[in-house]
């Protein structure tokens, strides 16, 4: 429970206070969903939601965002494809960990209401985001800017749902973050909170407090006595870990593991591996998202590059490095045990793909870290796999280019 509960906004408790009224956050208006707060007929469809959330699956509470065709409006669907909250948004987003999603209901890009899985509106508020989109971190804390149905604008700050209420936090600050999966933000680039909203660091005049990710706070440090930046990190206590880097630091992941300076470093500043040492020249993604980061060459003068992916203590992904053209920026990831994406691949005399293999030849499939083949997606219809999530599902279009969700063996379960 936070200690602190002021502007709370009470949940909304008749039918007539849903209506999304023309507002100083932004002009749109639009129909409300048929459900509400108060009662009345709930907003869903055919099917029930479901109590299990996994931050990293697709089916939150056992469903997901889908635009109808027919209407243009977002509902949620299960992974049987029957609507659990029938479309009747404008827009849609994912359920959440404390069991609510960010819909819009209007034309305004900028303005979103909150739903319960019922597709029930929680309150009558707007919200728009900040400078992050707008998502309740793991303890539940939202960040963003908070409007009245009127239009009045309460502020910008923290936000959570205590009760069946939203309680807001406004803050005075110019800038603040998110919080961490840890439960901490920086404030105006000088201080860290906990979710309490208490400080734990201090406001500091010499430090630039960038972000917290796994218990480490990165920092830009510029009064040095040769008058340039440095930059380290510091743990949530204040006390400085490491220092004297070259460059700004990425986020430490879950294996406490940050890329720094195309180095992998752990949370005491050891390096535990080095591009240096390799025949690679960068290191292009995190570990924030998976166990494995992209390695490439950037072989520009080829039009493309060749990527491998490593892990924590430096291994390879592929026997033999991939290659894309134009791919130098990191965008291709390992996620929940599965890669989809161009691979070495070994072939049999009638051309036909056997495995993954040290060679030149390259095809784009879908493989897991057992270097398995799970499928080719070209042979399934489909084209520009995304990363996969925890429940085995992927978002992909097909070669007509007709968004869909398919499984691990690459069918397709529904178009969303």
């Amino acid at each position: 429970t936070m200690k602190r509960t002021t502007g709370k906004i009470f949940a909304l408790t008749a039918l007539s206070s849903l209506l999304l009224l023309a507002s100083a956050c932004g002009q749109s208006s639009g129909q409300s969903p048929s459900g509400s707060a108060g009662g009345s007929e709930p907003a869903g469809g055919n099917a029930s939601y479901t109590d299990t959330y996994d931050p990293d699956a697709l089916f939150q509470y056992g469903m997901t965002p889908a635009k109808d065709s027919e209407t243009g409006k977002y509902g949620y669907k299960n992974p049987q494809g029957t609507w659990v909250i029938e479309p009747q948004y404008t827009f849609a987003r994912d359920f959440q960990v404390n069991g609510t999603a960010f819909v819009r209901t209007g034309s305004n890009s900028d303005e979103f209401r909150l739903i319960d899985r019922e597709g029930n509106f929680v309150s009558d508020y707007i919200f728009m985001r900040f400078f992050d989109e707008l998502a309740f971190s793991a303890n539940g804390i939202a960040v963003g800017t908070v409007c009245e149905a009127d239009g009045t604008k309460l502020g910008t700050g923290y936000f959570y749902l205590e009760d069946g209420e939203i309680v807001f936090e406004p803050r005075e600050e110019e800038s603040f973050t998110a919080f961490s999966d840890d439960g901490y933000a920086v404030v105006d680039n000088k201080a860290v909170i906990n979710d309490q909203f208490e400080y734990v660091i201090e406001p500091q005049e010499d430090y630039y407090l960038v972000q917290v990710s796994n218990g480490m706070v990165s920092f830009d440090f510029k009064n040095t006595p040769k008058g340039y930046s440095e930059y380290g990190y510091m743990d949530v206590e204040g006390n400085i870990v490491i220092r004297g880097l070259s460059s700004r630091g990425g986020p430490f992941a879950d294996n406490g593991i940050a890329v720094v300076e195309n180095q992998l470093i752990d949370k005491s500043g050891n390096v535990v591996f080095d591009i240096a040492d390799s025949h690679y020249s960068t290191i292009t993604s995190n570990f924030n998202n998976t166990d494995w980061v992209e390695v490439s060459s950037h072989l520009s003068s080829r039009g493309g590059t060749d990527f491998n992916f490593i892990n924590a203590e430096g291994e390879t992904f592929f026997p033999t490095d991939a290659y894309e053209h134009s791919h130098m920026d990191g965008s291709l990831a390992i996620k929940n045990g599965v890669y989809v994406g161009p691979a070495p691949v070994l072939k049999d005399d009638q051309g036909n793909i056997t495995g993954i293999g040290g060679t030149e030849d390259y095809a784009t499939v879908a493989v897991n870290e057992d270097m398995e083949i799970l499928y080719v997606p070209y042979d399934k219809g489909i084209q520009d796999v995304s990363a996969y999530y925890s429940d085995g599902y992927a978002k992909a279009e097909t070669q007509d280019e007709q968004r869909v969700i398919v499984d691990l063996e690459g069918n397709i379960v529904m178009e969303y």
